[in-house]
């Protein structure tokens, strides 16, 4: 259970294999069964751990598990480092049983008719197990309850082993290099050593997002300037929020010249300003996300104002990236969008008000 009692969790209904060192990144997401073929994607690039919570429905829940129960038999789609994990309302329950073996189904029914045991399930199953999820009518932000985005984000990194991780949205995915840089640059930081366990940095990945028509997504960055020019990838957010993410400075970034050193570097440093919600690479240590924040607005900025206020240092990494899967664009929102933005704004001010109570001896503020 989550600590209000109303979401139930159940960690690794999709177990990763265990052969990981923990001086590694784990990327983080989080979405509904609609959206997890994002993943298939997302773990070919990353090619290593990676940590999603997927939220059901009570309806869907039987089917959910015996198709996610089906999808540990495919490594070949999820990646054989991927862990899934289930969060739903916990007070939904009533028209369920629980059989033996821990699983949900409908009451009365049959349990949840897994009949592949251990063995590898074909490409054809695996294929036709997520075709089944992305017909969930379910939409993240579109759900009956509030959809629990930062209890989702908490339980998939707290199922991480790793070191670091990255919180990304499930329809992001990394240039291919970018764990393996990142790995190689810690390395040289000495930032698996006990000594730097406690450090006060996060790494920021710039974020791009690009046409949903273009045949294929950049590699390298020297790949990712081009199509930036032909402007079939731009700034993430660029037109729905510009300052969320303005403050990365894209130009800079983009006109950067080769470093001296070696693989990936911290290339600049920049001071949180207000409405910048970075995605980055940061320790399990870091804060956890506030709960309280659910559905749309201040989710992920929330977090990050507790980064600048507890005192940490965004550090701009070059020359990895992320590319978002379409343009981002002014009325592709659901219908209540502003309404719920409103709520969490009036949460955001109590939160930064209790931040200034949490770290007195800072004087930071998220303005």
């Amino acid at each position: 259970m989550d600590t209000t009692g109303t979401y139930r969790v159940e960690a690794n209904v999709v177990r990763a294999a265990n052969n990981l060192s923990v001086h590694d990144v784990t990327m983080v997401t989080q979405c509904t069964p609609s959206h997890l073929h994002h993943v298939v994607g997302m773990a070919e690039r990353w090619n290593g751990p990676l940590s999603v919570a997927v939220f059901v429905q009570l309806r869907e829940l039987s089917i959910i598990r015996r198709l996610m129960r089906k999808l540990q038999h495919c490594p070949a789609v999820l990646g054989q480092h991927t862990s899934v994990h289930l969060v739903y309302v916990e007070k939904q329950l009533d028209h369920l049983t629980v059989n033996n073996a821990g699983m949900l189904s409908a009451a009365g029914g049959g349990g949840d008719g897994d009949s592949h045991g251990a063995a590898l399930a074909t490409a054809a199953e695996c294929a036709d197990a997520l075709k089944q999820m992305s017909t969930s009518k379910d939409a993240n932000y579109a759900l009956q309850v509030p959809y629990p985005n930062n209890l989702l984000r908490n339980v998939a990194r707290d199922s991480s082993l790793t070191t670091f991780v990255m919180v990304v949205d499930v329809d992001m995915v990394p240039n291919p290099s970018l764990r393996e840089d990142f790995l190689q640059f810690a390395r040289r930081k000495e930032l698996f050593q006990s000594h730097k366990y406690y450090d006060k940095d996060v790494y920021v990945i710039p974020v791009f997002e690009a046409r949903t028509s273009l045949p294929s997504l950049p590699k390298s960055k020297t790949e990712l300037i081009t199509v930036i020019q032909d402007k079939t990838v731009r700034p993430f957010y660029i037109t729905r929020c510009d300052k969320c993410h303005r403050h990365t400075d894209f130009q800079k970034w983009v006109s950067l010249a080769p470093s001296n050193e070696a693989g990936m570097t911290a290339a600049y440093d920049v001071a949180w300003k207000d409405a910048w919600e970075p995605f980055y690479i940061g320790r399990r240590t870091v804060p956890r996300y506030d709960e309280r924040f659910k559905q749309y607005g201040f989710n992920r900025i929330s977090n990050v104002c507790q980064l600048h206020m507890a005192s940490y240092v965004f550090h701009v990494m070059d020359p990895g990236f992320l590319i978002h899967k379409g343009f981002k664009e002014k009325g592709q929102f659901h219908a209540d969008k502003d309404a719920e933005n409103s709520i969490n704004r009036d949460l955001y001010t109590v939160f930064r008000r209790e931040l200034r109570a949490r770290y007195p001896e800072y004087t930071r503020e998220c303005v």
